[in-house]
């Protein structure tokens, strides 16, 4: 395989990430170029990781200096993602269905991959989609019941 096709391939395999650009001071810059150069990684990699890792690692200083709920974010994310995949996460429910009445919502999106929050998107604006899978759901409580 050539590395142009190799390059092709990674390309293809990386989510969409939205670019910026920053300027560091002398001491940021040797540090962050350090770790590149340690890690074989480009200058940009070595940036996004720092970035990423403050932000897991500061989450409370961020609610409380900024206003910014990092698990918010992390839910609205997943739920973006999972509403692109709402025929594929409902064509699931019959054969989930097909072997219990019930399960609870933490039950039913731990089998889906998804969360909780996205479950109940799922109920509450898919039901009709949901019926014409063969199912007649209701939520009660933590608990999805088949009718």
């Amino acid at each position: 395989m050539s590395s142009n096709s190799g390059n092709e391939e990674n390309e293809r395999k990386k989510p969409k990430m939205d670019r910026i650009t920053v300027s560091l001071d002398e001491f940021d810059y040797n540090v962050i170029s350090n770790m590149s150069n340690n890690r074989n990684i480009p200058l940009s990699e070595a940036t996004r990781l720092v970035i990423h890792d403050w932000i897991e690692n500061n989450s409370e200083k961020l609610k409380d200096n900024y206003g910014v709920d990092v698990k918010i974010i992390t839910q609205e994310i997943a739920l973006a993602s999972m509403i692109g995949n709402i025929k594929e996460i409902i064509d699931k429910l019959p054969q989930v269905f097909q072997l219990v009445d019930d399960i609870s919502l933490k039950d039913l999106a731990e089998h889906l991959k998804i969360n909780v929050k996205a479950v109940k998107y799922l109920l509450f604006t898919q039901g009709d989609k949901i019926q014409k899978s063969g199912l007649n759901l209701k939520y009660k409580g933590d608990r999805i019941y088949k009718e």
